[in-house]
């Protein structure tokens, strides 16, 4: 049987064919010329395809993203342990992630207890201080007392689990530096420091190794504190508020300063580092020293600084958010580098810190 109009659907294809065809190199062409005019939201703020927050602002910027500082609050830390292992300190919180920053479990000092100390090897273990010393080697399930008692009976600081060994404890008691060796069993108030007021302290390149900060002032302790040795002092006026260890032989030391900026030790000598920022320190590899914005800011973009030349020149980093500042970094694996910002956002870098992209949300107070 033959239609009444000959090959009619073959003619439908051919007169429709050709005008859904010219639909679509347009739809081609206005991508090509308005790539942004395709990017997706995400709570609040506008991301490209790749979950990157957008360059620059314009007449249509969205508002924040975020509008309320992230679970670890002001003064937040953030260290890399084992495979996967990032642990995020705040005052009186550890959030602990075993999948590299995408999901966390959170761990709180018992009733009574202030401050806590984790493991950086292995998060399940941790101190926490107060009127007494109390330990957890199950994230916080459980806690108990110290089998002996340590001296003194006023209030005690955690201040670092040992990474190498975490029968190594130190806490600060009445300004004074007190150490353990065998988790508990015996300990010793350190000599040969002066009163310290809100020290830092960092484990060094070596087993036993350790630098410790208070005021302008900087120790290096060895074999684990039997030996203390006093390092060339910061300016006058400065406090340092953190210290990283750059390796070498002997390592140098990056400091941060506060509102008086990041400086670096070589040898005998600080200098003034860091691109103009004053916030966090961190390394990675080959040496490369970074230096974030820091300040606990909101409605602020996110800024790090990094050099590849021990200081000499200093690069500005891509990626980062555009509405919370950088308030801690670290290194993963010796690829891989981690960034808090102060919204509860985590952002990780595989190229020295160069160019960096969002991880998770997974700390923020707020969803959106």
């Amino acid at each position: 049987m033959r239609w009444p109009f000959g090959n009619l659907p073959s003619r439908l294809v051919v007169f429709t064919g050709l005008p859904l065809l010219a639909i679509l190199i347009g739809v081609a062409v206005a991508i090509a010329s308005n790539p942004t005019s395709f990017t997706r939201t995400r709570g609040a703020g506008t991301y490209t395809s790749a979950g990157e927050p957008s360059p620059s602002p314009t007449d249509s910027t969205p508002l924040p993203s975020v509008t309320s500082p992230g679970v670890l609050g002001d003064g937040a830390k953030l260290f890399a342990g084992g495979t996967g292992v990032l642990i995020g300190l705040g005052p009186s919180l550890i959030e602990e992630s075993a999948d590299a920053g995408k999901t966390w479990t959170s761990m709180q000092p018992p009733t009574g207890g202030s401050g806590i100390a984790v493991d950086p090897t292995n998060p399940q273990y941790a101190i926490t201080g107060g009127s007494s010393i109390q330990v957890t080697t199950n994230g916080g399930a459980s806690w108990k007392a110290t089998r002996t008692s340590p001296p003194g009976s006023r209030q005690y600081q955690p201040l670092q689990v040992s990474p190498f060994i975490n029968t190594v404890w130190f806490l600060i008691h009445q300004q004074s530096l007190l150490r353990t060796r065998d988790a508990s069993v015996s300990w010793r108030e350190l000599a040969g420091l002066p009163p310290l007021a809100s020290p830092v302290m960092t484990p060094g390149t070596v087993v036993g190794q350790f630098f410790l900060a208070t005021g302008n002032r900087v120790f290096e302790l060895i074999d684990n504190g039997q030996r203390i040795l006093e390092l060339p002092a910061l300016p006058q006026g400065v406090t340092v508020t953190q210290l990283a260890v750059v390796a070498g032989d002997p390592p140098s030391l990056l400091a941060r300063g506060g509102q008086n900026g990041a400086y670096l030790m070589k040898g005998n000598t600080w200098s003034v580092v860091g691109g103009g920022l004053n916030g966090p320190v961190g390394v990675g590899a080959g040496g490369t020293l970074l230096v974030g914005d820091g300040g606990d800011k909101l409605g602020v973009p996110g800024a790090i600084s990094y050099s590849t030349d021990g200081g000499s020149t200093w690069g500005s980093a891509i990626g980062l958010p555009y509405d919370q500042s950088v308030e801690a970094i670290t290194q993963g694996n010796p690829t891989t580098l981690f960034a808090y910002c102060y919204g509860g956002d985590i952002y990780t870098s595989t190229d020295s810190g160069r160019s960096w992209s969002l991880l998770g949300r997974g700390l923020r107070t707020t969803t959106g």
